[in-house]
């Protein structure tokens, strides 16, 4: 996407010649400049309305503005060599009357253009992240005030799968330019969870009780241990994937929730964060989890299907009946 205009400053380092340029495109041929080593830099760079786009030109022309240096002094030799030998070829095929492909000298010249007389500039952009649950994981809930540490919140119910997608994307211009392609070389996710497992009474009793799969869905990514001879999984690290096409960078995750927090704030949390490089990117999601509480065989009961009736006497007076409401 072309983001408007840029101004190119070239000039000869230790001269005071300068030319100033401007390039509305992405890349542009530049001629008329000298066979010289050559400095670049870019001096602004405007929207298609002319406004400066202020973070860019900072970007580009901050204290220590970017330098590009380009060395010119042989190019024309190069170019004339390979011109050559682009002719010789030519030749070859109108003499033999046979159709060929595209000569290689031919592509070696444009090759050749390409990286002896091409200035990159780069600017990334901010990496930013953003984290959604699939609809049918999230009940509804109402009177709760997120914390102000969370970065999202969720209400989910007791033993489910949840399906978190982690979305990954370059702010290049806020609300208007973004691009969603991540260096999976260089970037991974981490993901650290105690959705699953908790350090209230009776845990290692009811994860004894878990069946199946089970063990392993709630103990995933978490940096809680059941005892001292189970300790935690630790933090998940996985690569950041992208559709065929190369774009939408992010991840699906799977976990399960475990039992609901009996203490303050009665919320877990998931912290999924970007590693590799300089970025700190992270996002917190809060988790409510609704359902039983169970500690284990022996220990524990169902919530009542009905309204318990508990009958309180104050002798000499008549008794009465006080009614409790879950």
């Amino acid at each position: 996407m072309n983001l408007g205009k840029s101004t190119i400053q070239i000039q000869i380092p230790g001269c005071n010649w300068f030319r100033t340029v401007e390039q509305e495109n992405y890349e542009s041929l530049h001629q008329g400049v000298p066979a010289s080593l050559l400095e670049v830099q870019i001096l602004n760079i405007k929207d298609t309305v002319g406004n400066d786009i202020q973070h860019l030109t900072d970007y580009f022309q901050g204290d220590q503005p970017v330098l590009k240096t380009i060395n010119l002094l042989n190019t024309q030799t190069e170019e004339d060599a390979l011109t050559q030998s682009v002719a010789i070829d030519q030749s070859r095929n109108e003499n033999t009357g046979i159709e060929k492909e595209e000569p290689a000298s031919l592509v070696s010249l444009e090759d050749s253009r390409k990286s002896s007389e091409l200035v990159r500039f780069q600017y990334d952009g901010i990496l930013t992240m953003t984290v959604s649950l699939l609809s049918e994981n999230l009940l509804s809930c109402s009177n709760y005030t997120k914390d102000v540490n969370a970065d999202s919140f969720y209400v989910v119910a007791y033993m489910k799968v949840v399906q978190i997608r982690i979305d990954l994307k370059y702010e290049i211009v806020k609300d208007e330019v973004y691009c969603d392609k991540v260096d999976t070389k260089e970037h991974k996710l981490q993901i650290e969870s105690n959705l699953g497992m908790d350090r209230n009474a009776g845990f290692p009793e009811f994860y004894e009780k878990l069946e199946g799969d089970s063990k392993d869905y709630i103990s995933e990514c978490s940096t809680i241990g059941v005892d001292s001879n189970t300790p935690p999984t630790g933090p998940c690290i996985e690569p950041i994937e992208h559709d065929k096409q190369g774009n939408n960078a992010g991840l699906d995750v799977f976990l399960a929730a475990g039992r609901p927090n009996i203490s303050p704030e009665y919320t877990k949390n998931v912290i999924i964060k970007v590693i590799g490089g300089t970025t700190n990117v992270q996002h917190r999601s809060d988790f409510f989890i609704e359902g039983l509480f169970s500690k284990g065989p022996g220990n524990s009961f169902a919530l009542p299907s009905h309204k318990p009736i508990m009958i309180l006497r104050d002798p000499p007076g008549e008794p009465y009946l006080l009614q409790l409401q879950q």
